[in-house]
């Protein structure tokens, strides 16, 4: 059987695992971008996916996005100010 790989190819880290990159659900979001996951900061998470450009999908019902996006996102915006 041949070896499948869960690496990513990514942006900022490319030995991460996909098990590692993902987050699923506004409060991982939410916590990895805020620190915490109060209601404050879910309802941030969802105004940012939909007024902000977040880069976020959703599978299912279920918001999901990659850390290794999100830092993109977050360093273009910081050198777009």
């Amino acid at each position: 059987m041949a070896n499948v790989s869960t690496r990513l190819l990514g942006v900022n880290d490319p030995g991460l695992q996909l098990a590692e990159d993902l987050m699923t659900g506004a409060d991982a979001i939410a916590a990895f971008m805020f620190g915490d996951a109060t209601e404050a900061n879910r309802r941030r998470v969802y105004h940012s996916a939909d007024k902000l450009g977040l880069p976020c999908f959703k599978l299912g019902g279920t918001l999901c996005a990659r850390r290794s996006t999100i830092l993109s996102w977050i360093e273009k915006q910081e050198s777009a100010a």
